[in-house]
C-alpha cells in the first residue's frame, strides 16, 4: 500500500541513515525530508532517491500543517541535538531552547496529523538519570526520572504523545553509536572514546568506571524505526531499544525480521 511518510529531521544523524533504507522503496511510496538545514550534496541525493526535501522549521505550524496533515507517517526526528551532558554545562538559554523546539515542535505536529496517522518517535534512556542506584532491568513501564533539559524534554514528550490520542510509537533509544554521512557526533560517547583512542589519547573514566551505560548501533535504530513504520499491528506503545538485552515486548523480534547486526532490544 502507498504511504505518504514524513521524516523530520530527516538531514540528522539518525534520519540520514533512516533515508538511506527508504532510497530502496522510495518510488512506491510519496516520501518528504523536513529539516531546518540546506546541505546541497545531501539534498540532492535524496532529489535523485525521488524524495521531496522541504527546507523549514516544525516551529512553523503553517508548514507542519501543510505537510504533515494528511501523512500517514511521521519519523519525527527533528529536535536540538547540542545539548549539556553534565549541570555545570546547562545554560537558561539553551535549556530553553531545547524546550521550546523539543515539546512546542512536536505540539505542532500533533495538532495536524490525523488519527490514522503514526508518529514514531525518538526518547532516550537518560529519562532514567536520576535514578540513584545501578539498574541493568528497567522496564519500559518503569517511572521515568530525567534530570538535564535534554531528559525532561524528552519526558515532556512521552507525555504529550500518550495524551494526545493519537497512534504513537516511542523508542528510548539507548547511546546511539557508528558511522554516519552526517557527522561521526563526537558529543556521544561511545564515538568520543573512538575518536580520543585513534589518536593515542587517554580515556578518563569517573565514579571508578562503575557506571552501565546503554548502546545501541546507528543501523539498528535506522532499521526499527523502519519496522516499526511498516508494522500496522504495533500501536501506541514504548520500547526501550539498546543492544544488549532482550525487551519482555513482542518487538523482541524486530532483529530476526531486520537481520540486524546485533540484538537491538
Amino acid at each position: 500500500m502507498k504511504k505518504k511518510i514524513i521524516i523530520t529531521g530527516g538531514l540528522g544523524y539518525i534520519g540520514t541513515e533512516l533515508c538511506k533504507l527508504y532510497s530502496g522503496v522510495s518510488w512506491h511510496h510519496d516520501i518528504t525530508i523536513i529539516d531546518n538545514r540546506f546541505i546541497s550534496e545531501r539534498v540532492n541525493q535524496l532529489r535523485n532517491w525521488n524524495m521531496e526535501f522541504i527546507q523549514g522549521d516544525i516551529l512553523n505550524k503553517e508548514l507542519v500543517k501543510k505537510y504533515c496533515h494528511d501523512a500517514d507517517v511521521v519519523h519525527h526526528l527533528a529536535g536540538v541535538t547540542e545539548v549539556p551532558r553534565t549541570k555545570t554545562e546547562s545554560s537558561k538559554e539553551q535549556d530553553e531552547k531545547i524546550k521550546e523546539v523539543g515539546v512546542r515542535g512536536t505540539q505542532n505536529i500533533l495538532d495536524v496529523i490525523n488519527k490514522k496517522c503514526k508518529i514514531i518517535f525518538p526518547s532516550t534512556h537518560v529519562v532514567y538519570e536520576g535514578i540513584n542506584e545501578v539498574r541493568t532491568d528497567i522496564k519500559e513501564d518503569d517511572a521515568t526520572k530525567p534530570v538535564l533539559s535534554y531528559s525532561s524534554s524528552k519526558a515532556l514528550n512521552e507525555d504529550q504523545l500518550k495524551k494526545s490520542g493519537k497512534n504513537y510509537i516511542i523508542l528510548r533509544l539507548g547511546s546511539v553509536y557508528g558511522y554516519s554521512t552526517d557527522s561521526m557526533r563526537i558529543d556521544i560517547m561511545p564515538n568520543l572514546f573512538s575518536k580520543i583512542a585513534s589518536q593515542n589519547g587517554t580515556l578518563k573514566l569517573f565514579a571508578g568506571g562503575r557506571q552501565i551505560k546503554s548502546l545501541v548501533p546507528l543501523i539498528d535504530v535506522a532499521r526499527c524505526f523502519k519496522f516499526m513504520e511498516e508494522k500496522n499491528e504495533i500501536n501506541s506503545e514504548i520500547f526501550n531499544l539498546t543492544k544488549d538485552t532482550l525487551s519482555v515486548k513482542e518487538v523482541a523480534q524486530v532483529c530476526k525480521i531486520c537481520k540486524c547486526s546485533n540484538s537491538i532490544l
